[in-house]
């Protein structure tokens, strides 16, 4: 298939595969519905969408809750409805598209993986099956729209594991159960053709022995059949670029899989627009990479990300997270709350693109 990770050493592997310029979007649906606009560098109102295409976006991230009621103010973003909506926006802009299952109603990472309301109650057994009944479902919704995946993700940063408290690190084996009956699903949806990556995706992007120690015990409980390695790497919580180097050079020499930095972030100021305090500021970027928070320094770092990865032999891209997320009220963290993730977006305070954006023009 397209991707092969057992071929991806091979000098055609580059030739096959366009290297993924990204940017998660999850949040432009419900900015849009509070009444966001978005302007491009030359003051020209657009589409949020086609101005991450002209500077030179491929792929779009979308996060999929299960039944979500905590979503922004409205509560139910990133359902399945508003998923479709957004899907087909992204594939008549002729971008790719990365689906983000979190199993969950709500956020899912490292630090919470909360079983969905509609799943509480059931057998690990049975959680396996709503895995695979609920991905199924969702692919099928899509491929009736037009708006298939190019890849789909099973579980959000499940560095700890996912489905809590089946699947849990102490119990590798549900973790591995839940992921293979996620995968299976995506596979049986492999017809006509139809070339779908599976991404399994941790946070610990600059940790090369978690990353290592967590995708042996996939391996040894059975999970191989999947096609790229997601990372988050945020470098101010992370670490330097050498530790995402380390990272990605310890899994080329050990499962030989693409690897994607499907999340990366750097504050552009330390302005707030509302009450909510900003979860990373110049204090914790000085302190750990020597840069404050600044226009310059947000495209200096997405552009140094993105060149290591395109340099290392198994970097597939790199995804930015959340680009267009300013303030606007009801759009914050969750219902009821503001926004802590504002000065990150490479968008101002009033819509405008900042500088950064030409950080995906390499």
């Amino acid at each position: 298939m397209r991707g092969s990770a057992e071929n991806f050493l091979r000098p055609e592997w580059r030739i096959h595969m366009e290297f993924l310029m990204g940017a998660d979007i999850s949040s432009l649906q419900a900015m849009e519905d509070q009444g966001a606009e978005y302007f491009d560098l030359d003051g020209t109102k657009k589409d949020a969408i086609s101005i991450l295409k002209a500077h030179g976006v491929n792929c779009i991230r979308l996060r999929i809750f299960n039944r979500p009621e905590r979503s922004f103010d409205r509560g139910d973003y990133c359902d399945l409805a508003g998923t479709l909506v957004m899907a087909k926006r992204i594939k008549e802009a002729g971008l790719k598209l990365l689906l983000n299952f979190h199993y969950s109603d709500f956020w899912a990472d490292w630090k919470k993986q909360t079983m969905p309301a509609d799943w509480n109650g059931q057998g690990k057994d049975e959680v396996a099956q709503s895995v695979y009944a609920f991905t199924g479902k969702v692919l099928k919704e899509l491929d009736a729209a037009g708006a298939y995946p190019d890849i789909v993700q099973i579980g959000n940063e499940i560095g700890c594991g996912l489905l809590w408290d089946y699947g849990t690190l102490e119990h590798p084996e549900n973790i591995a159960l839940f992921l293979n009956q996620g995968i299976r699903a995506v596979r049986d949806m492999q017809r006509n053709g139809r070339k779908t990556e599976v991404m399994i995706h941790l946070e610990c992007g600059g940790d090369a022995q978690r990353t290592g120690r967590f995708f042996a015990e996939l391996q040894k409980h059975g999970v191989t059949d999947y096609d790229v390695i997601g990372l988050s790497y945020y470098p101010y919580w992370a670490g330097g670029y050498e530790k995402l180097q380390e990272n990605m050079r310890n899994l080329a020499r050990c499962y030989k899989k693409p690897v994607v930095v499907v999340e990366t972030a750097f504050p552009y100021t330390d302005d707030s627009s509302d009450d909510m305090p900003n979860v990373v500021s110049s204090e914790l970027t000085v302190e750990t990479t020597g840069l404050k928070a600044s226009v310059a320094n947000q495209r200096r770092v997405t552009e140094e990300i993105i060149r290591l990865v395109k340099k290392e032999e198994n970097g597939y891209g790199v995804f930015y997270w959340e680009p267009v997320w300013y303030c606007v009220k009801g759009a914050g963290v969750e219902k009821g709350s503001g926004n802590e993730w504002e000065n990150q977006a490479m968008f101002d305070k009033n819509g405008r693109a900042l500088d950064s954006l030409h950080a995906f023009e390499l």
